[in-house]
């Protein structure tokens, strides 16, 4: 009878299959069945409803003594309650097999999510925020839980998870993730694979995922001209540094901007038009285009209908491709930061932070006024007043403001810095 675990380990394959018993506080049927090939698997014999038979409890070395005998307690346990163990175990193997593991739920949720119309908006999701959102989960979180059964993700894991992002990668996408595991452990529990939402309750700021301060972080002339240089002496696609520069001279957001066809733009008016599909607030918006817009526009190749064509054949680039970009001349592509990047020294800034930069150099150094930028930012009015009734486009403005900003880009950005004046330089500190 078989004691230790060492005595199991000197077993010798043979001929014929054979068995061992092993010793076991919780009475007999313990085995191991050594087959030719000398692999060792764990068996508990036992008698049920007068018939002879023998379950699988697991595989040596993987599984030692200590825990095989402690398998045998359960299936005793099974067989005391008038239980066949063998059946037991097949119809938890059918349940695992029906279980999700957290990519299968992404792929469940996500399917829901961009169908779903919001509280809010009374409409699904728009593409590029669906395209966001998936690339948020195989970026962040793919690798760290995809492979984990829904069943078994408890807040300790959730914790461990978001906590790791932030500290490892950002804050603010942290934040983002954690709301998304609200969402996706929401449709879980919906479905019936869990009872409750482990992800409920877990304030963001509790682990390190907060907003911080990218939310106000603006690029200064200084530092846009570090960025353009750095897109210039990039190995980057035309493409992805063309939007690049375009989302720094119109200020216009990153999933609207790639969505542009060229049958949207007109380039001898200088006119972009922005159907309200393609918008955030599903208004049409009308973008006044620079010199030095158009000059990018101009130097791009016309294979297509879409200004900043992707891979795949009829589709744009996609925006989480810019985000790569972004973060790979910061040297914030990994987990492991690359010091070499030409943009590792800057304090780190996100995409949408070319967005707030174009708004606030507009007011800081071109004098233009909150509500003319609002307008060009497409933004929606706060007062629903102001949103039914003020509705004067300021089109001649705007077009001012285009034409000033892009001028400002061309010599202080694009160019060696110049001893220019801005227009509108006493009027630095002007509210934007």
């Amino acid at each position: 009878m078989i004691t230790t675990d060492r005595q199991i380990q000197a077993l010798k394959p043979s001929r014929r299959v054979y068995w061992q018993g092993v010793q076991s506080p919780h009475g007999g049927g313990l085995a191991i069945r050594v087959s030719t090939g000398g692999s060792r698997s764990w068996y508990v014999r036992y008698r049920h409803d007068g018939k002879q038979d023998a379950v699988n409890i697991g595989t040596f070395p993987t599984m030692r003594l200590k825990e095989a005998r402690d398998k045998h307690e359960e299936v005793r346990r099974l067989l005391a309650d008038g239980l066949n163990p063998k059946a037991v175990q097949r119809s938890r193997q059918a349940a695992n097999t029906a279980a999700w593991d957290m990519s299968t739920l992404f792929s469940k949720w996500i399917a829901s999510y961009a169908k779903t119309p919001s509280t809010r908006t009374k409409r699904p999701p728009s593409q590029r925020v669906v395209e966001q959102t998936t690339w948020r989960w195989h970026y962040y979180l793919q690798g760290r839980i995809g492979r984990l059964l829904v069943a078994h993700v408890d807040a300790k894991t959730i914790k461990g998870t978001v906590s790791e992002v932030a500290d490892q990668q950002s804050r603010e996408q942290a934040r983002k993730c954690l709301s998304m595991l609200r969402a996706m452990l929401d449709h879980a529990e919906a479905k019936g694979h869990i009872t409750d939402n482990p992800a409920q309750g877990i304030q963001p700021s509790k682990i390190g995922a907060t907003k911080g301060a990218s939310r106000d972080r603006t690029l200064d002339l200084a530092e846009l001209r570090r960025l353009w240089v750095a897109l210039d002496d990039s190995n980057l696609s035309a493409v992805a540094v063309a939007a690049i520069k375009l989302l720094i001279l119109t200020g216009q957001r990153r999933g609207e901007l790639l969505l542009a066809k060229w049958n949207d733009i007109d380039l001898d008016a200088g006119i972009w038009t922005l159907p309200e599909a393609n918008t955030k607030p599903g208004r049409a918006h009308t973008v006044y285009l620079s010199d030095a817009a158009l000059e990018i526009l101009r130097s791009l190749d016309r294979h297509g209908e879409h200004v900043f064509p992707g891979r795949k054949a009829g589709q744009p680039i996609g925006a989480q491709s810019i985000t790569t970009a972004i973060l790979r001349l910061q040297g914030r592509k990994t987990s492991q930061r690359d010091d070499s990047a030409p943009l590792a020294d800057m304090t780190p800034f996100h995409v949408h932070d070319l967005r707030r930069s174009f708004a606030t150099g507009l007011g800081e150094h071109n004098a233009a006024q909150p509500h003319v930028i609002e307008r060009m930012l497409n933004h929606t009015p706060d007062d629903a007043l102001v949103a039914v009734y003020q509705r004067q486009s300021y089109a001649e403005e705007q077009r001012l403001a285009w034409q000033a900003w892009g001028k400002l880009i061309d010599s202080q950005v694009a160019r060696e810095p110049q001893n220019v004046i801005p227009m509108g330089g006493k009027n630095k500190n002007r509210s934007a």
